[in-house]
């Protein structure tokens, strides 16, 4: 299976000084596909403009949409903005997450019209916004989005979610390196947990790589409003929930700027959204597990809830 004609379709819609969330419906309207899929646009403002968030639910023949119990995945794109206009022309780094989650949305949907409906629901959340904000960040500068990070946090994850995987290009740092992409480990309630067995068994079977694993640290947990460094926002959907989450982190072997245009890889973003959809297949239907129960179970009997501690600074 390649990705490569839903990735180019989503780049070509998202390289758009004009593009917003009605140009993600229409699309989608016009693929045909909109009887397979249901979609929320809404714009969310800020002090510096606003972006559309967009969320998609693609049904699964025993999911919870249509009154089933299978498990549902969500599939989070994580991004400051799609462009930095009138800055920066063109498409930029930090798009990877709003790509890869729109042209998953795109395949589930099709393969979904050709009669291969996964076991449960995966819905899908993003934004778009081709005029988003450059801030500081060593070592290469970030792309912030103009809303607030916490109003799409709240939006991006739904109650409905029993795992999530939160893709964001990580690229602008020194400490995870390479080609590709990399996962965390999961995140649970503020518990840095061991990195999933399942999970590593689908990388290396997309990549035909051994996995590379993001360094992530107690310091990326903290909310944003925590004023120290974070290597971006890969896993803080944790924040608003308590289901397992694993971030997606789409990589580079030197550091690239999430600001900085022609950088889009598209063998990269091929691989990234392989992983993606393999995971929904496997966790709808039950058979992929984000972290073990039992070892869940011990920790909280001996250790107990953090989350108190680390979300000190969260706004209400």
């Amino acid at each position: 299976m390649s990705m490569l004609k839903y990735l180019i379709e989503i780049i070509d819609l998202l390289d758009n000084p004009n593009v917003d969330g009605d140009s993600v419906r229409k699309f989608f309207i016009t693929k045909g596909l909109d009887k397979y899929l249901t979609m929320s646009i809404e714009r969310v403002s800020g002090e510096k403009g606003a972006t559309d968030f967009v969320k998609i639910i693609v049904p699964g023949k025993r999911g919870k949409y249509n009154g089933g119990d299978a498990p549902t995945l969500g599939v989070i794109g994580r991004l400051g903005g799609v462009g930095a206009r009138p800055l920066i022309k063109g498409l930029v780094s930090d798009a990877d997450g709003a790509i890869i989650a729109l042209a998953v949305a795109y395949k589930l949907a099709e393969m979904s019209m050709r009669g291969d409906v996964l076991d449960g629901d995966v819905i899908i959340t993003t934004n778009i916004c081709p005029n988003a904000v450059v801030t500081p960040h060593k070592p290469a500068p970030m792309m912030a989005s103009p809303a607030s990070i916490f109003e799409l946090l709240k939006r991006e994850v739904d109650p409905q979610m029993d795992a999530i995987l939160s893709i964001d290009a990580t690229k602008a740092n020194l400490v995870v390196k390479g080609s590709g992409f990399a996962i965390t480990p999961t995140i649970k309630d503020g518990w840095i947990l061991k990195v999933s067995d399942d999970l590593i068994n689908i990388y290396m079977w997309v990549t035909g790589r051994l996995p590379i694993i993001v360094p992530i640290t107690m310091q990326d947990l903290l909310p944003f409003s925590t004023p120290i460094y974070h290597i971006n926002s890969i896993v803080q959907p944790w924040l608003y929930t308590h289901s397992p989450v694993v971030g997606v982190a789409t990589i580079t072997e030197t550091v690239v700027p999430g600001s900085a245009s022609g950088v889009t890889n598209i063998n990269t973003l091929d691989e990234t959204s392989r992983f993606v959809i393999e995971v929904a297949k496997g966790f709808t239907a039950g058979s992929v597990k984000f972290y073990d129960e039992k070892e869940w179970e011990i920790i909280m009997r001996l250790h107990g809830e953090i989350r108190h501690i680390l979300t000190r600074t969260l706004p209400t």
